[in-house]
Parts: C-alpha cells; structure tokens; sequence
C-alpha cells in the first residue's frame, strides 16, 4: 500500500517535471517581443555597470592617500593681506605603528604635498632622521617644506 503511493507520488512528479520543462522550452508567442525586452535588461545593466564603475574609480582616487585625510583646501592671505593664487592644502597624515620612512613619503606625496617620495625618504636617511618618524596624527599644509614635515613627524628640532 505505501509502496503503491510512493509509485503514485513518483510518477506524479515526473509526468509535471516533463509539462513544466515542455511549457518553459517552447517558443515565446513574440520572438521580437522577448528580444527587446532581453535588449532593454541588457541597456539598463550596462547602465548600472557605468554608473558603478565611476563610483569605484571615486573610491580608489579618494582613498588613494590611504590613511591621510584631505581636509577641505583654503585660501588664505599671506602677511601683506592679498589673497594667494594657490590655495593652502591642510591634510592630517596619519602615521601608524610599522610605519616607515618609505611608507609616510609615498602617503605624503599621493596627498600632493611632497613632489617625490624617493627625494623626501633620501633627505630623511641623510639627516638620520629615517628611523626615528613617530607615531601619531600630523596636520600637513602644502607652505611647509621638507624640512618641517621630517622635523615635526620625527620631532627634531
């Protein structure tokens, strides 16, 4: 009796897994009809492709400086009262445990600050100044030179 209604059961599903499979596989009353609306998945896709790609390419430019916050950049006047041409960049550069030389020039030059990392990591190991960069959060302008970024993350006077 069991066996009987498991034979029953079995062949029920068999027969509506072919009606299932005959109805999905056989052709669309209106070829054009499915072919635009396949056309018009495909243009809205490729839309949101667009649209995700340029927001990635905003993350990577923006979080190219890595750990170095850009804060907003302003003019300010120089001691004659005229407003400067080039706007002051003000950046805070983190500086974080492992750090080292060539880490904090490559971050100071992806934030516009310093114009070559390897002339910059070079001026440190000259002044023997490489090893000793310190921990901690520094705020950057783009008026100071490489002197007073090495002196001010490394603490020398």
């Amino acid at each position: 009796m069991i066996r009987d209604l498991f034979r029953a059961v079995g062949i029920g599903c068999i027969i509506s897994g072919g009606i299932l499979y005959v109805a999905d596989t056989s052709p669309s009353s209106n070829p054009t009809e499915s072919s635009d609306s396949y056309k018009e998945q495909l243009q809205a896709a490729e839309a949101e492709l667009a649209k995700v790609k340029k927001e990635l390419a905003t993350a990577q430019i923006s979080s190219a400086a890595d750990s170095v916050d850009t804060k907003n950049s302003k003019t300010e006047t120089q001691n004659n009262d005229v407003v400067s041409s080039d706007p002051i960049m003000k950046t805070i550069l983190t500086i974080e445990r492992g750090s080292n030389s060539s880490d904090v020039a490559s971050k100071l030059e992806r934030a516009g600050l310093i114009e070559n990392a390897r002339e910059f990591e070079q001026y440190l190991r000259e002044q023997h100044l490489s090893g000793r960069i310190q921990i901690g959060e520094y705020e950057i302008d783009s008026t100071m030179d490489m002197k007073k970024i090495a002196s001010l993350i490394t603490g020398a006077q």
